[in-house]
This record gives structure tokens, C-alpha cells and sequence, in this order.
């Protein structure tokens, strides 16, 4: 199950996971969160509920990579490949995952109970009839290897032992082969948040498991009023108003044109969800909105690569960052996404004095080539509360992750 955006992402997604009661989670990489659970209709309806994974796979052999490299690298590249397909196509676990995939095919279809076909395969009805292999091999570890091999000669094994049909187009199922320097790994998809999550979204924006990450952190609650002063394409609150939707939703944008593709792209949600989200033209640095009155304000701010310069951003960022200040609740939180390059404005914009924000977590996460971080903060408390005898407000270090 990959978890976007980095290590300290893949919380939110461990988050989500214990909903499920699931067991033996485990971060590997940058990228993906092995777990298991009970396999039921149940289990995996909830599993396809979840917002924060982009991928779900279920696994059929995972290993590390150094225990097989010595009985693969003392072989000829086509001696090699054939005895990795032997390996691949002899796994024991294949039913299992097998079994998940067929379920999970029943779940989207939405049958009630699964067909015999759906349920168990025969060598006179099997299920998949067909499939395609997808082979990647990357790093010094069995280097002599091909992905296209691979794919090739795992395909023919897999065939063979199990009765199925390779088609490169038009397959039922797909097997991906990927081996690195750490891990071999053999797993079937079953479904694709990306693609089941913004779909319907006409005009793309920030990466889905970014805007829901950024959502979750804001700690949305029933009747708060949650705005994105530059909403853009309107992707995060559109991920907001999905997971939450007793909150009431409000996007501002300085250009018309952004509004329009957030307006098209709100059309995609049912009408009861259009209704608790509003949309208007504004500037970030001069809200239409009265001091005090937003619970949580979500933004990803420009970076001055696709919108403005790092150079406009100098003056952008603190006008902004006042504007929020007066907005927001005393109780108000504030979560802020910016790159590398930006952060050490924001953080000055954030904690100028008096008055200035506090800092409570800040996330790296990589978005694309590009590292990019989350900034929580908090309004600051006032200078007496800070000299009070409990502790409360004092200056203390703030958490980065990375």
C-alpha cells in the first residue's frame, strides 16, 4: 500500500489503518506501508473507503532481495530470469492474494455475494482467464537482470503453472515484478485511490493524498468553518467536504479562472455537499471575511514556480500570513503547504512579533522531484498568558519530521 509524500505522511496513513484494526503495519521506504487484515466483504469496503492511500496491493511473495541475489548472480541473465519465474510462480501464497483481488472485484462491482467463478478457481473455469506482467528491476543487485525479462519470462512461468492466458491489452489481471537493491516484490492491484478518488474531477490539482493529508491535519469538527484563501482547482477542500462533511467549506481565489475549475470540478459531488461549499473571488491579502471568524484555513501557497516568483513571494507571504492572523480564532489552526525554497519565508512570515503564529509541527514530503513541507501552526498566545506559572504558552522547540 503506498502512502504519498514521505515518511511522516505515512502516519496519516497508519492513522487510517488502525481504523481497520490492522495488524503488523510496517513503513518500508519512502513509499510503502505493508499491513495485513481480516478478509471479508466488510474489511475491504472499509479499506476501499480509506482516503489517504493512492495504491492497494495484495501481496503474493515479498523478500528481501539479498536472499535470492546469491542464487540469481552466479547465473546467465536468461538462466537467471527463468529461475526467478520459477520462484515467482510457485509461491504458496498466490490463492490468498488471489482470493483478496476476487473479492475486492466483487466489492466495485457491487455484488451482494461473490459468483463460484469470483469465489474459487478450477483449471476448467479459471479466474483471471487472462493477465499481463509488469517487470521493474533498479539498483547494483541483479543488475544482469532486465525488467523487460523480467516481465517476459515470469509471464510464460506463470502461464504455464497456473492455466492463464497472457494479453498485453484487455487482461483481467496484472502482476507487478519489482525488484531493488532491497526488496523483491510480487503483488497483484486491487485499487487505485487516485484514480477512484478524482476521477470525476475534471481539472486536476494537488495530488489527492496530499490535499487529504493537509485536511486531516487541520482537525476539521462538526459546524466549523474551514477556508482556502487560494483554492485553485479546489482539490483539498473538495477531499474536506468528502471526509467531512459536517463542516461548511468556503474557497476565495484572486482569478476568476481558478474559480471556474474548482466550480466545474465541485459539480462532480452530490448536490448535499454543493451546498456546504462556497466559492468567491478575492485576495489573499485582503480577505472579505471578519476578524475572528474562520475555525481552520488551508492553503497551498505558490511557490513561484507555476504562479508569481520567489521574489513576489518575499512581500506575499507576510501580507498573507496577517491576513490569516486576523481571521482566524483564537482557537484557530492553520495548515500551510510550501517548498524548500520558501520555507524559511513562511517560518519568518509565521513567527514574526508580536502577534505571530506558533509553530506546532512542520512535514517534509516530496511532491514529485520537489520537497515540499506542511506547516501546522497555531495563533501564538498573548505576552501575560506566556509569563504564567503552568507552563502553558512557553516557547518550546517545534517538531520537525522528517
Amino acid at each position: 500500500l503506498p502512502g504519498a509524500g514521505g515518511s511522516e505522511l505515512h502516519r496519516l496513513v497508519k492513522d487510517e489503518l488502525g481504523q481497520l484494526n490492522a495488524q503488523n503495519v510496517e513503513i518500508h521506504g519512502q513509499a510503502r506501508v505493508f499491513f495485513s487484515s481480516e478478509l471479508n466483504r466488510t474489511s475491504l469496503e472499509e479499506l476501499q473507503a480509506l482516503s489517504a492511500p493512492e495504491k492497494v496491493y495484495a501481496v503474493v511473495w515479498r523478500t528481501e532481495t539479498s536472499k535470492i541475489s546469491p542464487i540469481l548472480e552466479g547465473l546467465e541473465r536468461e538462466k537467471a530470469e527463468e529461475a526467478l519465474a520459477t520462484l515467482v510462480a510457485q509461491q504458496s501464497r498466490w490463492e490468498n492474494a488471489l482470493k483478496t483481488w476476487r473479492l475486492m472485484l466483487a466489492v466495485a462491482r457491487g455484488e451482494e455475494e461473490l459468483s463460484e467463478e469470483a469465489s474459487t478457481s478450477s483449471p476448467s473455469k479459471p479466474s483471471p482467464s487472462t493477465f499481463r506482467v509488469s517487470g521493474k528491476r533498479s539498483g547494483k543487485k541483479l543488475a544482469h537482470l532486465s525488467s523487460n525479462g523480467i516481465a517476459e519470462i515470469c509471464g510464460e512461468a506463470i502461464a504455464n503453472h497456473h492455466g492463464w492466458e497472457v494479453a498485453l491489452r484487455d487482461f483481467d489481471l496484472e502482476v507487478l515484478v519489482h525488484a531493488n537493491d532491497e526488496v523483491l516484490l510480487v503483488a497483484l492491484p486491487i485499487f487505485e485511490r487516485q484514480s477512484s478518488k478524482q476521477q470525476n474531477f475534471s481539472l486536476p490539482g494537488l495530488a489527492q493524498p496530499v490535499a487529504w493529508a493537509m485536511a486531516k491535519t487541520c482537525a476539521i469538527e462538526a459546524n466549523d468553518l474551514v477556508v482556502d484563501p487560494m483554492c485553485g482547482s479546489g482539490i483539498i477542500l473538495l477531499e474536506a467536504v468528502q471526509c467531512w462533511p459536517n463542516a461548511k467549506y468556503l474557497g476565495l481565489d484572486i482569478d476568476r479562472k481558478q474559480l471556474e475549475r474548482s466550480s466545474e470540478n465541485l459539480s462532480q459531488l452530490s448536490e448535499n455537499l454543493q451546498d456546504i461549499v462556497g466559492l468567491a473571488q478575492a485576495n489573499v491579502t485582503a480577505l472579505p471575511l471578519c476578524e475572528a471568524s474562520v475555525d481552520a484555513l488551508v492553503t497551498d501557497l505558490p511557490f513561484g514556480k507555476q504562479f508569481g516568483s520567489v521574489e513576489e513571494n518575499e512581500v506575499l507571504y507576510p501580507l498573507a500570513v496577517g491576513e490569516f492572523r486576523r481571521v482566524l480564532k483564537s482557537t484557530g489552526r492553520l495548515v500551510l503547504l510550501t517548498n524548500a525554497e520558501n520555507s524559511p519565508r513562511l517560518r519568518a512570515a509565521l513567527t514574526i512579533s508580536p502577534g505571530g503564529f506558533q509553530i506546532k509541527c512542520v512535514r517534509r514530503l516530496a511532491l514529485g522531484f520537489m520537497e515540499a513541507y506542511i506547516f501546522f501552526a497555531v495563533l501564538a498566545p498573548p505576552a501575560d498568558q506566556k509569563e504564567g506559572g503552568d507552563g502553558e504558552g512557553k516557547a518550546t522547540a517545534t517538531p520537525t519530521a522528517t
